[in-house]
């Protein structure tokens, strides 16, 4: 390389660094805040969290790279041109692309590799983080801290857990609550209503006008009218003490609980309550059941490896087609997003001219907006299973192309 291509991609690294830094912050900041609360609140040791959050950052790299490469060229290239150096450049005689040359080349290598990484590494990161998040979950079952309420979603039925006083010696738990809502099954007249209000919706016309517009709003309050009228079994427990015992191998945490009494609220006669006095009663709880529910744990798509993603594409009538089709493209689209990004962020560097962090990060948010706003087309077609799905999800790497070649070339010819 010369010496103006290296100086080019020096004056690079530092915006690189910070922008990655700055996007991955935001992606994680939802996560460190619940994170923190585990780490310090409840007992979860700070290994497992540190290593929760390495196997996270893969994930949210493939996604902030080509974020902070469009940060790095608009404030690179961008200050050279206010500085007056790329007219400097050009006065010399030296072919402005000549000096860009190594941009494309990094932005392609990045691309390369980030598809690499989405087709081997990610997938494996993804489902470790599945796991530690269950170890994690398990720890605080086992380890409920006292006198504070846990709730746990367990699907169609959640718990809230509350204790008094936890023995040290013997790690047993006195003054045992445990409130526990079963939402009921749906019966066939609901499921047959449900489907028919969705039909109703299809039917609609795409170009809607104020009638279709308040009909469509007058189905789907009641599509919620209906899941609100499902009832919901009640029951609380009480006992004087209880012991946590778990069983990572199997997945599942047992409450033992001694001296207490069951107490169960029937929906369709909520003024009654049926009362159950036990002396020994065992409840046993398994996070995370809902992947399990057939008998077999299943991945979730971003957990699939290349070929289990080929796999689910295939079946034609499964209803994880739509979502594997859509984590495949992604594979491919988000790395691609880094060449299409260095393709426009080159002429608005020298246009624009941003010499303040802030102008970059404004112009880079405005653009990533109108990718993601783009991307997300491609994605609502992949879960209704269309076709074009995958296609759709590569146009906002194709608009944007087009738009920055375009600029690029008249930047080159002026």
């Amino acid at each position: 390389m010369s010496i103006l291509q290296k100086y080019v991609l020096r004056e690079m690294l530092t915006p690189l660094g910070l922008g990655l830094i700055v996007f991955t912050f935001i992606f994680l900041i939802g996560q460190l805040f619940r994170l923190t609360d585990l780490l310090f609140s409840m007992g979860v040791p700070g290994l497992l969290i540190i290593e929760l959050i390495l196997s996270l950052l893969p994930g949210i790299f493939a996604i902030t790279i080509p974020m902070a490469l469009l940060v790095a060229i608009l404030l690179g290239i961008g200050r050279l041109a206010a500085d007056r150096e790329i007219l400097a450049i050009r006065m010399s005689g030296i072919n402005i692309m000549h000096v860009c040359l190594p941009v494309m080349g990094v932005s392609v290598f990045l691309a390369v590799a980030m598809i690499y990484a989405n087709m081997r590494i990610v997938p494996y990161l993804n489902l470790k983080s599945a796991d530690l998040a269950t170890q994690i979950q398990f720890r605080i079952l086992s380890n409920i801290p006292e006198n504070r309420f846990y709730h746990l979603d367990e699907g169609t039925k959640s718990s809230v857990y509350f204790y008094d006083y936890r023995d040290t010696h013997t790690n047993e738990m006195r003054n045992v609550n445990i409130k526990t809502d079963i939402e009921s099954d749906e019966t066939p007249a609901e499921e047959a209503r449900r489907k028919m209000l969705r039909a109703e919706i299809e039917k609609l016309p795409k170009q809607r006008d104020t009638v279709s517009l308040q009909r469509l709003e007058h189905l789907r309050e009641q599509i919620k009218e209906n899941e609100a009228k499902r009832s919901v079994q009640e029951t609380m427990i009480v006992a004087q003490r209880g012991r946590v015992e778990s069983d990572m191998a199997e997945r599942l945490i047992s409450i033992k609980l001694t001296s207490g009494s069951l107490n169960i609220v029937d929906p369709a006669r909520p003024q009654s309550l049926n009362m159950v006095k036990f002396d020994t009663l065992s409840k046993a709880i398994r996070p995370q059941f809902q992947r399990t529910e057939d008998g077999a744990f299943r991945k979730a798509a971003r957990e699939l490896s290349i070929t289990e993603l080929r796999g689910e594409m295939n079946q034609i009538k499964s209803k994880r087609r739509g979502l594997a089709v859509i984590e495949f493209w992604q594979r491919f689209s988000f790395p691609v997003a880094c060449i299409a990004f260095a393709l426009i962020a080159i002429p608005l560097a020298v246009y624009v001219r941003p010499t303040g962090k802030a102008i970059a990060f404004a112009i880079a948010f405005l653009l990533i907006l109108t990718y993601y706003g783009l991307l997300n087309y491609g994605i609502t077609l992949g879960t209704a299973n269309n076709s074009i799905a995958g296609p759709a999800i590569f146009v906002p790497n194709i608009l944007i192309s087009i738009v920055g070649s375009f600029l690029l070339y008249r930047m080159v010819m002026k």
